[in-house]
């Protein structure tokens, strides 16, 4: 018996029946306009896959690929019907998942508050000579700290002596009964 001469179920049936179902199949799902009508056939052991090219915006390389069933002694029926890209189609970058980007993020984080902290160390070092003088927050009655935060020193003004506020007041002399 000679195993070159006998021809499997899907290679006795022609093309045009696979290319027939398979565009009815992509119709179904849409329009003439997305895909050209030069499909390729690839055969397997039970399945072909047909292949349409696409012609939508943003899909160059593409390919609407219909699979279908072709086992021994039954018509062929569509498996499935998807749009895959091509060799050198463009396509999404490889998902990352979320806790590997915010390690990322975090890891970043770390780094910019490392260098905020030795960029701080250094403004201290800075502030330790000052340190060695004893000055008092406040003379003439302004707080020193407030003029830093460059408020207004004149409401903090305290007088250097008692104003008018007892002036009015009149004081009884005890009487002496």
């Amino acid at each position: 018996m000679n195993l070159m001469s006998k021809k499997s179920p899907a290679s006795a049936t022609p093309d045009a029946t696979f290319i027939a179902l398979a565009h009815a199949a992509l119709l179904e799902i849409t329009t003439l306009d997305t895909f050209r009508d030069a499909p390729v056939v690839t055969r397997g052991d039970d399945t072909v896959d047909v292949a349409y090219p696409s012609t939508q915006q943003g899909y160059p390389g593409w390919k609407w690929t219909v699979s279908l069933a072709h086992a021994e002694g039954m018509e062929p029926t569509v498996l499935e019907l998807e749009l895959l890209p091509g060799e050198g189609s463009l396509v999404a970058p490889d998902w990352v998942p979320w806790a590997d980007r915010l390690e990322e993020y975090l890891l970043h984080e770390k780094e910019l508050k490392e260098q905020e902290a030795a960029a701080d160390s250094d403004d201290d070092d800075d502030d330790d000579d000052d340190d060695s003088i004893d000055l008092d927050d406040d003379r003439d009655g302004v707080d020193i700290d407030q003029l830093d935060l460059e408020l207004d020193p004149s409401p903090l003004e305290v007088p250097d002596e008692a104003d008018d506020v007892f002036d009015h007041v009149e004081l009884d002399e005890p009487s002496s009964s």
